[in-house]
């Protein structure tokens, strides 16, 4: 596993609160909460509660407990990157599956413990378990992704 870049938190490339460009607290055009088409409430294609096929809860093939290929303590051949607090700790683990559109989000221990489903415009829109929005994932200029809770705190990063 790489390591992060060294002092993220104070690279503009991947920092929001240095780079307008991917702070969506200033551009309103990447915030779901003022984006309809990034807003999986108002948009059904890209809300899993509408749409099956983008929900891994349903989709045995999307499913890491259906599928080890897809679950990182059965196997080391999994596809992803990682997650890392602002502050550069690892916090856990992004794993790709055959959709494009869904990736999974697996804890430090782990645990599956989210998914994300791509809002086919910006980025991802991260979901619990329960199907319930928790944030989003927008791109970032070292090309990784920022995450976001739903109120804009930048909260992690993947590369």
């Amino acid at each position: 596993m790489p390591p992060p870049p060294a002092r993220a938190q104070f690279n503009s490339k991947i920092n929001p609160a240095f780079n307008p460009k991917i702070n969506p607290k200033v551009t309103a055009s990447l915030n779901p909460l003022f984006s309809p088409w990034l807003n999986p409430i108002q948009n059904g294609r890209i809300s899993p509660k509408f749409n099956r096929s983008l929900n891994p809860v349903y989709s045995p093939s999307l499913n890491p407990t259906s599928n080890v290929l897809l679950d990182p303590k059965q196997t080391a051949k999994y596809s992803g990157l990682c997650r890392w607090a602002p502050d550069s700790e690892l916090t856990g683990y992004i794993v790709n599956t055959p959709n494009k559109a869904v990736l999974l989000q697996f804890d430090q221990n782990l645990e599956w413990t989210a998914f994300a489903v791509d809002n086919q415009r910006q980025g991802y829109n991260i979901f619990d378990l329960a199907e319930e929005w928790k944030g989003y994932l927008l791109k970032n200029a070292m090309g990784g992704l920022n995450e976001f809770n739903l109120e804009g705190d930048w909260v992690a990063f993947i590369m």
